[in-house]
């Protein structure tokens, strides 16, 4: 019996590629996951780039807010310290003179072929009521078909920015413009020293306007005498601006 038992038994024996076979299967479920995770890699880069930069911003007290046209979507991936922004939040000094300094720079650089392009630029900055009343002066007194037929052209250099003492949404700018223009062919050359009487007004901000700041009032005059010299030497001053009845809104 014992014989005939041993030899209805099924031998025993291995595989002589068992180990590879082994090692292969591993492989494949490695590769397999090493796929899944390349692929959830790819899928979170283009999520990235398809986002709109983040800006953090740094206040005067040291506290860190999200500047982004969906930040309030972005809130909950970021710390609550930097998701509580508020649009109606202030803009503080530095942001202000930014935003005179642009202001400026448009309005009064330009020549025959950048003129419209930069008075329209610096007209979005104002306030509504300001802005029909600039287009309304300029469309009476015909001021872009002058210039544009003197092939005028206006270069600025700023020279520097005081914020009124009592209101602090008023400033008060000084600076050099160079006017050329041409009649007849013969080229005119004009050094102007001006003060310019700016007040902002504070807005809500959003992607059209982040700085939440508009021009609300707006009017220049010439300077003379020690105002001037000291202008044309760079050297800051204390200005004590004329009426707005005394300037002009006009470049």
């Amino acid at each position: 019996m014992t014989r005939a038992k041993l030899k209805s038994e099924t031998p025993k024996f291995y595989e002589m590629d068992g180990a590879l076979r082994a090692y292969s299967n591993r492989s494949i479920v490695l590769a397999g996951i090493m796929g899944l995770v390349a692929l959830i890699a790819v899928a979170g880069f283009l999520f990235v780039r398809m986002e709109p930069p983040t800006v953090i911003r740094i206040g005067s007290n040291g506290q860190a807010t999200v500047i982004s046209p969906y930040r309030n979507a972005k809130a909950h991936m970021l710390p609550a310290l930097l998701g509580s922004r508020s649009a109606a939040a202030a803009p503080d000094e530095y942001e202000k003179e930014a935003f005179i300094t642009s202001f400026l720079a448009r309005y009064l650089n330009y020549d025959s072929h950048t003129l419209s392009q930069n008075w329209a630029d610096a007209i979005n900055q104002m306030t509504v009521n300001l802005r029909r009343t600039a287009l309304a002066d300029m469309e009476k007194s015909d001021t872009v078909g002058k210039l544009e037929q003197e092939q005028a052209s206006s270069t600025f250099k700023l020279n520097h920015i005081e914020q009124d003492k009592v209101e602090p949404l008023v400033y008060t700018a000084f600076g050099v413009r160079t006017v050329r223009t041409l009649n007849s062919n013969q080229e005119s050359i004009d050094q102007l020293v001006e003060e310019f009487h700016i007040r902002l007004v504070n807005v809500d901000r959003s992607a059209e306007n982040p700085s939440g700041l508009l021009v609300g009032d707006y009017w220049s005059k010439q300077i003379e005498g020690e105002k001037r010299d000291a202008v044309l030497a760079g050297g800051p001053f204390s200005g004590n601006g004329p009426s707005p009845a005394e300037g002009s809104n006009q470049p």
